[in-house]
């Protein structure tokens, strides 16, 4: 994978690893290690851009960016987001009318987020399906290690139109909801550190990708979990103040995000192994999720389970996303459970799931309703 890197399985060692300051996050290269060199200059530009994204600082800089952005996400409260999640979630759902079976990935999981960032980033709503289809092609990057050099440039391509497509929304910034992600980042803030027009632009698209593929996953297989475990599901039923330790378990359970990329910012010795400055190093959290010696009967899913898991990273760069993740699963599965509690996997055809190998999620579950 890319090139050559270091696979970690177990708890203990994703857990360590990924609180290591021996790693970087500083991985904008990622994308291009298994290019041939020949090839590797053509992108000069691009992981330039890429390295204009607050999760790939590091140090002093890192925190002076990551706290500006803090700062706008303390605006997006669970009450905000939540509105906006429940509204989307009311809108989906009506849609489908007097229909009895559905593909739930396609009508509900994969829009419902979209829908959700492309207008808490400030646009209207009406442009999800092109902000997705752009954040999809920067999703491929970092979540599949095949990459030839097509991929790149195609990623490239929706790069630069996201950013000057957000260039233009944010011309007119009386138009931008005080509330917006790309409003909260061009204002004036108390942190100490203002965004640059390009720089807050930039973030934008980070947080679009890097928003869209946990959310849909998540729920899409929680809802299967849910069938899988159906004692489970009467639990929350029964008792949703279950719901909070619910999402967390789902995460555990099925990670949307299998592994969370790191590169060796030195040489260093870890378990008798010399890794190298600038190797790639990959805690799968989605095995350390399931390692038997930290979770009793990982396998099983259990809403009542309080163990935690690194679905959304350790240390400093642990996800920053993370709450608005956790808001918009929790409404979205109870909105759809609550409108729809007749719903159940359709036993006439199987779950497709999709090819990553770094997003784990489903491309197609059909449900009766």
């Amino acid at each position: 994978m890319y090139g050559g890197s270091w696979i970690l399985f177990a708890h203990e060692d994703a857990s360590a690893l990924l609180r290591s300051d021996k790693l970087t996050n500083n991985r904008a290269t990622l994308p291009i290690l298994a290019l041939p060199e020949s090839e590797r200059a053509e992108f000069s530009g691009f992981v330039d851009f890429l390295k204009t994204w607050t999760a790939f600082h590091e140090g002093a800089e890192h925190t002076l960016r990551r706290n500006r952005m803090e700062e706008v996400f303390r605006v997006l409260t669970p009450a905000v987001v939540g509105g906006v999640v429940r509204e989307a979630a009311d809108d989906l759902i009506d849609r489908w009318g007097d229909r009895s079976r559905l593909d739930l990935v396609a009508d509900y999981t994969r829009p419902l987020p979209a829908m959700v960032l492309t207008r808490l980033m400030g646009a209207p709503e009406s442009d999800h399906h092109q902000l997705d289809e752009w954040a999809d092609d920067l999703a491929y990057l970092f979540g599949t290690s095949d990459l030839v050099a097509d991929d790149v440039r195609k990623a490239q391509k929706s790069a630069e139109a996201f950013m000057a497509y957000l260039h233009e929304l944010a011309t007119d910034l009386a138009r931008l909801p005080k509330s917006s992600i790309l409003g909260g980042l061009l204002a004036r803030g108390g942190s100490g550190f203002e965004f640059s027009l390009a720089q807050a632009c930039a973030q934008c698209v980070l947080l679009m990708f890097a928003g869209l593929e946990p959310s849909r996953h998540v729920i899409g297989s929680a809802v299967l979990a849910l069938e899988q475990f159906p004692e489970q599901r009467t639990l929350l039923d029964e008792n949703p103040r279950l719901w909070p330790a619910a999402v967390e378990e789902f995460l555990r359970f099925d990670p949307p995000v299998q592994y969370i990329g790191r590169l060796a910012g030195k040489d260093f010795t870890y378990r008798g192994h010399e890794i190298r400055k600038g190797q790639a190093v990959l805690p799968f959290v989605g095995s350390a999720n399931r390692d038997p010696r930290q979770y009793p009967d990982p396998d099983v899913l259990d809403v009542r389970r309080r163990a935690g898991h690194l679905s959304m990273g350790e240390g400093v760069h642990r996800c920053i996303g993370a709450a608005m993740v956790r808001v918009q699963t929790t409404i979205a599965l109870r909105t759809l459970l609550n409108r729809k509690p007749q719903l159940r996997v359709c036993a006439d055809t199987q779950p497709v799931w999709n090819s990553y190998v770094g997003f784990h999620g489903l491309k197609s579950l059909m449900v009766s309703v």
